[in-house]
């Protein structure tokens, strides 16, 4: 346009001055050559670096916005591609800022704004970077840290108000080369004889200037809101009286504002039209103004919509009004209450696996003698019966230890490529008889169904469980459904659920008719030793520990309960594509004893007693070791010894170490490892490390002398080519 504008500028005198004479017309073009053209170039070229200038202002100010945005994102979803805004701003912010020094030319007081403009971005770029390096060593804890002590904060005012500076400056000297311009035309004017002409070509001139500015007035509008359209934040302006001046789309969506509150002119009102999240929000934007102007500083609030969203809504009052931002930050939530419970677990594992191996020995102890004590009292009613009692409260205390590490995550698993619908059948009849006459038992195994990888005792327990659950969920009857089928867990799925991966699982499901659950309940259900039955009518265990098997097997639970409706658990296997490989069973009635020498080493004095007359009461030789040196000698000496039978965890030499070091002596040897906890020594990831057998504490008799013979007699073991029935 300014083109256009001094070409007619250039060629209207000679058409208006066409019969002025020729002298006059000379000087009114060597007016134009030497003076009006030269100062419209060099004001057009100032022109240029002034918007030059504002152009490169806009640039950084949008790079440390993406740099704060990105910063933020992988702060709350830990995701590293939230930083790609960050990275992209650090790496063009020192280009924008060269290209500002150069716009600015040699102007001293852009100049010295630019200095303080460096050193206020450097601080701004700094404290991103340290709260990211922060987050990454040390957590969202201590990277919260940073953000709370408001340097963040304060360094995005200071460069914020350093590209005010540099901004306003620049504006103040395009409006003084306006001045400067509009002198110039104002003597162009008086050298033209013609004045009506004259002005009738500034008028257009002006209309075509003004129709240019109001352009890209409309276009920066539009750039502004689809920027603000474009972040997850929903941003309001509000002037002084409460009307909404200005908003973007999330504010809009976030609040489920009606239409109707969408008005300039007219406060924003809470009336019959409005959701309930507007409502709730004009409600606390009352009082977080009102807190405020009490104490002179922005107000932020968190809150739980009535649709259950949480949002975060940040009040600032401004010299014309306020403004407020509202934040989705229900996702952050999510993960922050699943690092808490990871971090409850991890507290729980340590503290279960550090009672768990002393207490189990203890009643290792106590289950071997209630063996010979039953046998000795055998003939004493009354005494028989205080031994039975005795035997009920050891069983008592190895299960809660069990539960306990269940739900830890703690206890050692045999996984297995298992189908379930040939596990349900086998496990059906005892679901029945735990539920008892009065609940009508129902299964539903879908056809075609996948295989998954799971310890099939322990998934027994875990249904165990749930059908004891639901029996008590109906104490006056009902009905009992168990379903099993595939199922996929889509992205979406997958995205309100952190701890889930998409993928293709097999979904069992058990759903009781009972008197179900309300939301507090249901939000408590899988913690530890949380119930709602009478005192001393369970543990609070049963659901944390089929929480901690499905998740030690890489697996979903999800509950869905409705009071007086009844309730559903769903458990989410993941599908192996592998086959299922089914073992042979012993077959019944066969003897559990053996003649083989054994090798049992234990740290535990009164342990390795106990156990070693447990084996001779089994027939089997026995050959004691307090620890593994001794072993290790006994090994080099007697050639007979057929198993090693160790605990785990000793001091100096650990079972896995001795195992190793005694099948680098002999081969063929069978090595059977017993434990109260293992903790990292056998166990990796939750699962038995190959080809590894454990016989976890406390056991009995006839525990022990089964995982013998399945040891010894398994192939190439010291019984596999001997008559088996010969050891009746």
């Amino acid at each position: 346009m300014q083109i256009g504008r001094l070409r007619k500028m250039r060629f209207a005198p000679a058409l208006l001055f066409a019969a002025v004479p020729l002298t006059f017309l000379i000087a009114i073009a060597m007016f134009e050559l030497t003076v009006a053209i030269p100062e419209a170039q060099l004001t057009r070229a100032r022109t240029v670096a002034t918007f030059q200038t504002l152009g490169d202002v806009t640039s950084v100010d949008e790079a440390v916005q993406d740099a704060e945005r990105g910063q933020r994102g992988y702060l709350i979803t830990d995701r590293e591609i939230y930083l790609e805004p960050y990275n992209h701003a650090k790496a063009v912010l020192p280009g924008l800022m060269s290209q500002l020094r150069r716009a600015v030319g040699e102007n001293s007081d852009q100049q010295d704004r630019l200095l303080k403009l460096q050193a206020d971005l450097t601080t701004k770029m700094n404290e991103l970077e340290s709260t990211i390096a922060t987050y990454r060593a040390s957590g969202f804890a201590s990277a919260k840290a940073i953000v709370d002590t408001d340097v963040g904060r304060q360094s995005m005012v200071a460069v914020l108000a350093d590209l005010g500076e540099i901004s306003n400056a620049e504006s103040a000297r395009l409006n003084a080369r306006s001045v400067q311009a509009g002198i110039a035309e104002n003597r162009v004017t008086l050298a033209f004889v013609i004045g009506s002409l004259v002005s009738g070509i500034a008028l257009i001139s002006g209309a075509l200037m003004l129709g240019y500015a109001h352009g890209r007035l409309a276009a920066s509008e539009q750039t502004l809101q689809a920027t603000l359209d474009s972040v997850r934040e929903g941003v309001a302006a509000f002037d002084p009286a409460g009307r909404l001046q200005s908003w973007n789309e999330p504010f809009v969506k976030l609040l489920n504002l009606e239409p109707a509150a969408l008005n300039r002119d007219q406060p924003v009102s809470i009336d019959p039209g409005t959701s309930a999240a507007a409502a709730d929000f004009l409600g606390r934007t009352a009082e977080l103004d009102a807190t405020a102007r009490r104490t002179g500083r922005p107000a932020l609030v968190t809150y739980k919509t009535p649709a259950g969203t949480t949002l975060e809504v940040f009040h600032n009052r401004v010299a014309d009004g306020y403004v407020t931002t509202v934040l989705d930050v229900t996702d952050q939530r999510q993960a922050e209450d699943a690092l808490r419970q990871a971090q409850k677990l991890e507290s729980l594992g340590h503290m279960t696996g550090a009672v768990a191996h002393d207490f189990n020995n203890l009643l290792t102890i106590v289950m071997g003698s209630l063996g010979y004590l039953r046998r000795a009292v055998a003939h004493d009613r009354k005494m028989s019966e205080r031994v039975d009692m005795l035997e009920i409260a050891a069983k008592r205390g190895s299960r809660l230890t069990n539960q306990l590490l269940a739900f830890a995550r703690r206890q050692p698993l045999e996984p297995a490529v298992v189908n379930l619908g040939r596990i349900m059948q086998e496990i059906l009849p005892l679901v029945r008889r735990a539920a008892g006459d009065d609940i009508i038992v129902e299964s539903v195994v879908a056809g075609g169904l996948w295989n998954t990888t799971i310890d099939a005792d322990q998934f027994q327990s875990a249904v165990l469980n749930l059908a004891i659950n639901s029996r008590h969920a109906m104490p006056d009857g009902g009905k009992l459904t168990i379903e099993v089928a595939n199922a996929a867990l889509d992205d979406s799925y997958a995205a309100r659920h952190a701890e889930v991966e998409a993928g293709q699982y097999v979904v069992f499901a058990i759903t009781d008719t009972g008197m179900g659950m309300d939301a507090t309940t249901l939000s408590r259900a899988m913690d530890p030793f949380f119930t709602t039955k009478p005192a001393g009518s369970g543990t609070g265990l049963g659901l944390p520990q089929v929480y901690g098997f499905v998740k030690q097997s890489g697996g979903h639970i999800k509950l869905y309960s409705e009071q007086g409706e009844g309730t559903t658990v769903r458990i989410y296997l993941p599908r192996t594509l592998q086959m299922e490989m089914r073992e042979t069973s012993r077959p019944a009635g066969l003897a559990l004893t053996g003649t083989e020498t054994i090798l049992l080493v234990d740290d535990d004095e009164v342990v390795r007693a106990t156990v070693a007359s447990m084996l001779e009461d089994l027939g089997y030789t026995v050959r004691s070791a307090s620890t593994g040196a001794q072993a290790l000698e006994l090994l080099a000496k007697e050639a007979d010894i057929a198993l090693l039978f160790t605990d785990v965890v000793m001091p100096t030499m650990g079972g896995r170490q001795l195992a190793e070091r005694a099948l680098a002596l002999r081969p063929k040897l069978r090595v059977l490892f017993t434990s109260g906890y293992t903790e990292n020594a056998i166990v990796h990831n939750g699962r038995l490390d190959q080809g590894v057998e454990l016989l976890s504490k406390p056991y009995d008799r006839e525990r022990l002398a089964a995982k013998l013979r399945r040891v010894l007699d398994g192939p190439g073991g010291a019984g596999s080519d001997r008559d088996v029935a010969a050891r009746s």
